[in-house]
């Protein structure tokens, strides 16, 4: 397999995941919000029956022994299989696709940005510069 990751930048690009398959730009979002989402629940408290904190707030205090520690910022990293469309290219690539999202400030209310790359598993360009060179020769002798 391949190991080189590429930015996916163009936001028409399209990515399929089993069977849903998605555009960039909305795999970016879809990204985002799901994320979002999830650390803005809150947890429940069995005991008084209430609802709790917030799991960002809980996340944010943490706690080891009695020591406090504050996380000011939390990264999502993940990587996955997939098949990738690219405008213009040659058909579905199957490979990995690398899911990061810029550090989600607990203190600063600013949207963070969603990074996509892909690695197919079989790379696009020849192993060796000589390939392209044996294939003019042998269209030459054809």
């Amino acid at each position: 397999m391949n190991n080189k990751f590429i930015p996916l930048d163009c936001d028409d690009d399209v990515v399929l995941f089993y069977k849903d398959t998605f555009k960039v730009s909305r795999l970016k979002e879809l990204v985002y919000l799901e994320i979002r989402n999830k650390l803005n629940q809150y947890t429940y408290d069995e005991q008084t029956k209430n609802r709790g904190h917030q799991i960002l707030t809980l996340l944010h205090n943490l706690s080891i022994g009695q020591e406090g520690i504050n996380f000011d910022e939390i990264q999502f990293h993940s990587v996955l299989s997939c098949q990738f469309l690219k405008i213009g290219g040659k058909g579905w690539q199957k490979g990995k696709i690398k899911i990061q999202m810029s550090s989600f400030s607990m203190r600063k209310k600013q949207q963070p940005e969603i990074y996509l790359e892909f690695c197919p598993d079989e790379p696009e360009e020849p192993e060796s510069p000589l390939d392209d060179i044996r294939k003019l020769i042998q269209q030459a002798e054809s």
